[in-house]
């Protein structure tokens, strides 16, 4: 097993438990391991941070499986050794690295610390999708589609160019791709999010209608999304 460990918190969302992410890291170091902590994995590959890439030699603790393969694959990473720390318990992401130590409860204050002083990006953090590859079967509807510019056909494939245009908590365009491969990896459920549970049950958008058609359904898909996300923060 890999003794370098990356575990990203994603400081700016509430779905990764911070107080198992303390637990794992403590846990891991007091086994022996190279623990790091990152705020927002998403935010250093959308950036192309050099960094990733060592990131990427490391097992890394994070969202799930699909999702943070699809974001090593953004940054020309194809192959990397990830856990899911965001739905699995302590003791099943513990297990699958092969840590039995206990935490001591002196490294896990320490972490808690850690975590508590990285940044917060309510609303403004790292928000884009990701191409699952393996799905994906180049129909150009999500180019079609969205209106922000953020994909583009390269090489007759379609890439994710412009991430930084997105609009935060805008999943829209990956209810048009009919092989379900666009990931959003901070969206709150299966499996626009890339977990494998069929959690998601908003509508389809129908590619087929005319723009002003799509652009009604997009509206109508962000103002909900917005809403639910304002009743979560309050």
């Amino acid at each position: 097993m890999n003794k370098k460990i990356t575990i990203c918190a994603c400081s700016s969302r509430t779905f990764i438990d911070k107080q198992k992410v303390a637990q794992v890291a403590a846990a891991a170091r007091e086994s022996g391991m190279e623990v790091t902590l990152v705020d927002d994995l998403c935010e250093l590959c959308e950036d192309k941070c050099e960094e990733v890439h060592a990131i990427a030699q490391t097992t890394i603790l994070a969202c799930h499986e699909r999702a943070v393969k699809s974001l090593l694959a953004f940054v020309g990473e194809d192959t990397c050794q990830c856990v899911d720390i965001r739905s699995g318990s302590s003791e099943d992401v513990l297990k699958a690295i092969g840590v039995t130590a206990e935490t001591a409860p002196k490294m896990v204050a320490e972490y808690q610390e850690q975590l508590a002083a990285m940044p917060r990006k309510l609303g403004e953090d790292a928000w884009y999708p990701t191409l699952d590859k393996d799905q994906c079967a180049e129909c150009g509807k999500c180019l079609e589609f969205c209106p922000f510019g953020v994909y583009e056909m390269v090489e007759d494939r379609i890439r994710v160019v412009h991430p930084h245009h997105c609009k935060n908590n805008c999943p829209a365009c990956a209810r048009t791709c009919p092989a379900g491969a666009i990931i959003f990896p901070k969206y709150d459920r299966s499996p626009i999010n890339g977990g494998e549970e069929k959690q998601e049950n908003a509508i389809k958008l129908d590619t087929t209608f005319d723009f002003k058609q799509n652009a009604e359904l997009y509206g109508q898909t962000l103002r909900e999304r917005l809403a639910s996300r304002k009743k979560i923060l309050k």
